[in-house]
């Protein structure tokens, strides 16, 4: 258009104006030529008209009635405006537009300094979420040791063809394959301290993966909101400094979710991209199959304000796709990976956990935020923008709103329920941070609501955060304290280690995990508390407690370990069993993790000197009992027999003779 008022100028005078230039009136020989110039079709003003700051409408002619031909040396075609020869009518006129794809993302973009601002924000964030991971400090804990230890041995399966040391395929909640061999390389080059901070980079990038998928749902606010909320909560910290399957699997269905909202709205169907990544993070972990929906659902409300209803059809391919590899996967792996599925996560055996302990620990451990995700979910439904000309995604119809809330923030229940309906807390507090991953976008539009526009409630915005961040402080560190150091326990235990003897331990993975590198320390010579089941030589079955009765009293076992915290009720039965089995305790060692104090009792078989020297003890111990027993008896009887000595002794009569005369008077 401007180029168009820039040649009307330019043929009014001839010269090469710029654009928005005042025309200066045309040389009178230019006039008279333009106006000879012969033109057909309807009429048409005859001059330009006013072009005020103020106009609402502008009369334009149209470009092929006032085409002419201007005289010069070129010859080129200038427009003109011709002759007006009859008034014309002016209607207004609404022409339909398409957007593209850049220019949709660019309505709702931030600019350059808002987003440097956002990043840095992001920053600051991921800052303090990975201080309040590290800060947290312990010994391995008994899972972390297991899938350490079993990564080591695939590892070296797989590179080296050695035998595993138990078919872990059979009872892990994940492909052994995957995590355990990735830890295990950690492991290897840092220790305990690299395998767990791999689970603190993929932590921190959930929270980012969170962020990017929140802003393109809604706008970089809410991003950031739902980033703060996210990382301040008690799973997540936890989880950051924690070496088990669980921080992969919620950092790859975080990926997932992202490429499918990422590339929801593209021409071509690359969503379908997200489906390898959640049939990995199932692979990973089998309880991240629970939340494959939502994610099969996050590209359909990602598209649904510029496909319609043509992006409903998205979720079906996705998610059948994730079931195909799956599928495959399982095929290829063996029945075995299917019977544990069913044993670890589908099926898994009834507990013992109330309904009402699940409830109040989901309450205690998540239940402000999913709150404020429900807040959250609410408003949007009502009104999609915190304040006017705010900049924000298309938010589309109102049931989109309702269907997109109601499905990220129910995604936080789906743990709870499954969990109270096969009555197990196991894993619980881990299991409940995958949920509240997909219910913290609908989180962070509560936060800028409590906000308000312009910050003007940041007060209390600051005081729900403060709040989840203080809940999530104190129940880190109580997670991180449910279990004894064992750095003590392990250098005791290590002064008795023998070849090819037999350790009763309880949570045995520990030392297997640290001792792991000596031949006296073997997965084979390790028996756990959890359970027991022998053959005696008489033929006679025994499982439990008379199993573990008959043993130490034969004295099977090296060494007998326990600290009353796994199995407190076999410990119970160990320690009468000690009495009269040939074991010595060797010592008490104690341990204090985050105000807990914790006790192991380390019991050693003795040998055989130790045996005679103790039956020495024993014999001489008995001698002077006995000894003391007949002194006891010889005093207790020394007064009896004086007494029946007395009482058996003849009585004797005295007579006494008067004094005085014989009785005759004088």
């Amino acid at each position: 258009m401007a180029g168009l008022f820039s040649r009307l100028r330019r043929a009014g005078d001839g010269s090469s104006a710029p654009a928005g230039a005042v025309p200066s009136p045309a040389p009178a020989q230019a006039r008279a030529k333009v106006l000879a110039a012969p033109v057909t079709g309807s009429p048409v003003p005859s001059g330009p008209p006013d072009l005020t700051a103020d106009a609402e409408t502008m009369v334009l002619p149209r470009v092929d009635q006032i085409r002419a031909a201007a005289g010069g040396s070129d010859g080129a075609d200038v427009l003109v405006w011709p002759q007006l020869n009859q008034p014309t009518e002016v209607m207004p006129v609404l022409v339909p537009v398409e957007v593209s794809d850049s220019t949709l993302e660019r309505l709702h973009a931030p600019g350059r300094r808002r987003m440097w601002l956002s990043r840095g924000a992001l920053l600051l964030i991921l800052c303090v979420q990975a201080f309040l991971s590290v800060r947290l400090h312990n010994t391995a804990f008994e899972d972390e040791a297991q899938y350490l230890y079993a990564g080591r041995m695939e590892l070296a399966h797989l590179l080296h063809g050695t035998a595993l040391q138990g078919n872990y395929a059979s009872y892990f909640s994940g492909a052994p394959v995957l995590y355990p061999v990735l830890a295990a390389v950690a492991n290897d080059a840092g220790g305990l301290a690299a395998a767990r901070a791999v689970s603190l980079a993929e932590m921190l990038a959930t929270t980012a993966l969170l962020y990017m998928l929140t802003r393109r749902l809604f706008n970089e606010r809410v991003g950031l909101f739902a980033a703060a909320l996210f990382s301040a909560q008690m799973s997540l910290i936890f989880l950051g400094n924690f070496a088990t399957f669980d921080a992969t699997a919620l950092f790859l269905l975080a990926l997932a979710a992202w490429i499918g909202v990422r590339t929801a709205e593209s021409r071509w169907p690359l969503f379908l991209l997200a489906a390898p990544v959640a049939a990995l993070a199932v692979a990973t972990k089998y309880a991240a199959l629970l939340f494959v929906p939502t994610v099969a659902l996050l590209p359909a409300f990602a598209a649904w304000p510029r496909l319609g209803r043509r992006a409903l059809f998205y979720p079906l391919p996705l998610a059948a796709f994730t079931a195909l590899l799956v599928t495959a996967a399982l095929r290829l792996a063996g029945p075995t990976y299917l019977h544990a599925i069913g044993s670890t996560t589908t099926a898994r055996a009834q507990g013992a956990a109330p309904v009402s302990l699940i409830l109040m620990d989901s309450l205690k451990w998540g239940g402000l935020l999913f709150a404020v995700a429900v807040f959250g979910t609410v408003a949007y439904a009502q009104r999609p923008r915190t304040e006017r000309g705010e900049r924000i995604a298309p938010p589309g119809t109102r049931v989109r709103r309702v269907a997109m809330g109601v499905v990220l923030t129910g995604t936080a229940l789906l743990a709870p329920v499954y969990q109270a309906h096969i009555h197990t807390n196991t894993s619980f507090e881990k299991h409940l941070g995958f949920g509240l991953f997909f219910a913290a976008p609908m989180a962070g539009v509560g936060l800028a609501r409590i906000i308000g526009d312009h910050f003007r409630r940041a007060q209390f915005g600051i005081a729900v955060w403060g709040l989840i961040l203080a809940l999530g402080l104190t129940q880190s560190n109580e997670f991180f304290g449910t279990w004894p150091s064992s750095q003590g326990f392990i250098k005791e235990m290590s002064h008795y280690l023998r070849p090819h003897a037999l350790y009763l331990v309880e949570a045995p993975e520990v030392p297997m995990y640290y001792l792991g590198n000596r031949p006296d320390a073997q997965p084979r010579q390790f028996i756990s508390t959890f359970g027991l089941s022998i053959v005696t030589k008489q033929g006679k079955h025994l499982t439990g407690d008379a199993a573990f009765t008959y043993t130490v009293r034969q004295g099977w076992y090296q060494i007998v370990a326990y600290n009353g915290v796994s199995t407190p009720a076999t410990d119970r039965v160990l320690r009468q069993a000690m009495t009269g089995a040939p074991y010595i305790l060797k010592k008490v060692v104690s341990a204090s993790n985050h105000g807990n104090i914790y006790n192991y009792y380390v019991w050693v078989k003795m040998t055989q000197a130790e045996l005679n020297r103790l039956k020495k003890q024993n014999e001489l111990k008995r001698a002077k009992q006995q000894a003391q027993m007949k002194g006891a008896k010889q005093r207790r009887a020394k007064p009896a027999a004086t007494a029946t000595a007395r009482a058996s002794a003849p009585s004797q009569t005295h007579h006494v003779r008067p004094v005085g005369g014989t009785g005759n008077g004088g």
